[in-house]
């Protein structure tokens, strides 16, 4: 089972797309092991309360199927502030390379180049369900109808980038 570090954005499109009837993050979770930061689930479930996709992460915090790990020290503290990134892709970053997680999913364009500089594996959610379909942890149709159902969330391109790999899996 792959472990990864989620970042809030690609958290956020994981709780509130669906495919085949079940959230995305339903999809992803028996493949994996989801790690959030403190401050990401502050910003998803505690902040995001209100909305449908804070209340299914909270729920999946709630009985542990996504785990919060605090930072426990802040190893990249002045290289990441010359980025000026947000709070919860800061601890991402400092959370992935703390716990040796395999990946950090990001969709930040910031967080993930000063994410891949810093020299962890960087992946963005549809990169991630690729890999996942890769490596038999699901279904390379599963992996077309998550990456179908995210599509809205990312630029033209991005999606049909990731569906083109996903064929190399089929």
């Amino acid at each position: 089972m792959l472990k990864v570090v989620f970042d809030a954005g690609p958290l956020i499109t994981a709780c509130k797309f669906y495919a085949d009837g079940k959230l995305i993050v339903d999809h992803l979770l028996p493949g994996c092991q989801i790690v959030i930061a403190p401050s990401v689930e502050d910003e998803v479930a505690v902040l995001g309360a209100p909305y449908p996709d804070g209340v299914a992460a909270a729920e999946r915090i709630a009985d542990g199927r996504i785990a919060v790990d605090p930072i426990s020290s802040r190893r990249w503290s002045a290289h990441l502030a010359a980025y000026a990134l947000g709070d919860g892709e800061r601890d991402s970053i400092e959370l992935c390379s703390q716990i040796e997680a395999e990946a950090l999913v990001v969709d930040d364009y910031v967080a993930f180049i000063a994410a891949s500089r810093a020299g962890l594996k960087t992946l963005m959610l549809p990169d991630f369900v690729v890999e996942l379909a890769k490596r038999s942890l699901l279904t390379a149709q599963s992996a077309e109808k998550v990456l179908r159902a995210i599509r809205p969330r990312y630029r033209k391109g991005v999606v049909e980038h990731s569906l083109m790999q996903l064929q190399e899996v089929m």
